[in-house]
């Protein structure tokens, strides 16, 4: 049997478990492992054993294994997803069951748009296939279900007419203010949109970046494989000799200088690469993530949500992107029509009783937390934020009267309380 150390990007949490290969080898609840990119403990089973996911025995009917990650599916097959999340080792299993998301914002979706079909090994140890159509309740509960229905072994994904290029157009514009940052949003088909604001200024400077296709070829980077740089210098964080504050502002005025750079594909959908590990200004490395969104009818209350989001909080980096409509109900996906920031956190200063303000003002505006990055939402504030957890929890009973999938995330929030 194997041991493994589960600690998830965040590096909150590092705990020993023991992986099986088999369902029927399983003595506590457990989850599948995969390639820990979580800031939070949603990877971590409830018990002290992990299942191995095993390899798709379906590859001659277009199957992909889940352990497949997405930037290496990129790379031998020249194809484009929609939700590209931003790390580039992310797998194909991972990304169904936290519905991940990407830079394509309203015109692409989150990565549940490109699933066809999976395959998935149930609590009862039963494998079967699932679709739109064919056994539909387990399809859409495992998209955005977090590793509670079951074991994602492969998955058929759907053709799409995405334009593939091996560089990218990238243009840089640049503003002060949330509100301008919103209305300087324009969705264009194939363009890949995000914005940086500068936190640590009352004017909340902003960068976006949109990409877009480029003609002839460019030498890929390796993103997935490469080696963070671990730094230790957590005084820029803490913002200390006004560190932070410099580096924004060196930021923001490089790229008010500059028109447009050429990038690698890779470069553009994964931009958290080694050189903007946040980990490295945090102090022991230790990351909490707070992610939401809201509907795009709030949108004009998003710089009121970060006000008080970092009201007595330090925060090192914060990303918006715009979000497009969410296809089903039954799942804990946070994707709706509307927008999503980003906000990391160094964890030794991080203020767990004002957090509690910020979650109320954001239920109050039907906002959600990515429950992908979560590590600090209570029971209560989970539920009121998914009022359509039910219609998921009724399904996944089903699935797994018996509790054979239980996260520490599931426990906490009590997902499932049966």
């Amino acid at each position: 049997m194997k041991k493994l150390n589960v600690v998830p990007w965040g590096e909150l949490f590092n705990k020993k478990i023991s992986v099986v290969k088999s369902i029927l080898d399983l003595k506590e609840p457990t989850v599948a492992i995969g390639n820990q990119n979580s800031y939070g403990d949603v990877i971590l089973p409830y018990s002290n054993f992990g299942i191995e996911v095993p390899d798709s025995k379906n590859e001659n009917d277009g199957f992909i294994t889940s352990k497949e990650t997405i930037e290496n599916f990129i790379r031998k097959t020249n194809t484009l997803l929609y939700g590209v999340p931003g790390k580039g080792n992310v797998t194909i299993g991972g990304a169904i069951a936290s519905d991940v998301h990407g830079k394509d914002n309203l015109w692409g979706g989150s990565f549940s748009k490109n699933i066809d079909q999976i395959s998935i090994i149930l609590p009862s140890n039963e494998i079967i296939t699932a679709s739109e159509t064919v056994n539909s309740d387990v399809f859409f509960a495992t998209l955005g279900g977090y590793g509670l229905t079951g074991i994602i072994r492969g998955a058929l994904l759907k053709t799409n007419e995405i334009k593939y290029s091996s560089n990218f157009i990238t243009n840089y514009i640049t503003g002060s203010g949330v509100e301008d940052l919103i209305s300087s949003f324009h969705s264009k088909q194939n363009t890949y949109w995000v914005a940086w604001i500068n936190l640590l200024k009352k004017q909340k400077d902003w960068v976006i970046e949109e990409s877009r296709p480029g003609e002839g070829n460019q030498k890929n980077v390796d993103i997935a494989n490469q080696r963070p740089f671990k730094l230790s210098i957590p005084f820029i964080g803490l913002n200390r000799f006004a560190a932070m504050r410099i580096i924004n502002s060196i930021f923001y005025h490089s790229k008010k200088l500059s028109r447009e750079k050429r990038n690698n594909i890779f470069e553009v959908l994964h931009p958290l690469s080694r050189w903007t590990d946040t980990k490295n200004i945090s102090k022991n490395r230790k990351i909490i993530q707070i992610q939401f969104s809201i509907p795009d009818k709030n949108k004009h209350s998003l710089d009121y949500l970060l006000n008080i989001l970092i009201n007595k909080q330090t925060p090192l980096l914060c990303s918006v992107k715009r979000l497009s409509i969410k296809t089903n109900e039954s799942n804990l996906s946070f994707i709706q029509d509307g927008w999503t920031a980003a906000i990391d956190f160094p964890a030794d200063s991080f203020n767990h009783k004002e957090i509690r303000v910020f979650y109320r003002k954001l239920t109050e505006l039907e906002g959600k937390i990515y429950l992908a990055k979560d590590s600090t939402l209570d029971k209560d504030e989970f539920m009121n934020m998914y009022p359509d957890y039910h219609s998921w929890s009724k399904i996944v009973r089903k699935i797994d009267p018996n509790n054979i999938f239980q996260s520490e995330l599931s426990k906490r929030l009590g997902l499932k309380p049966w």
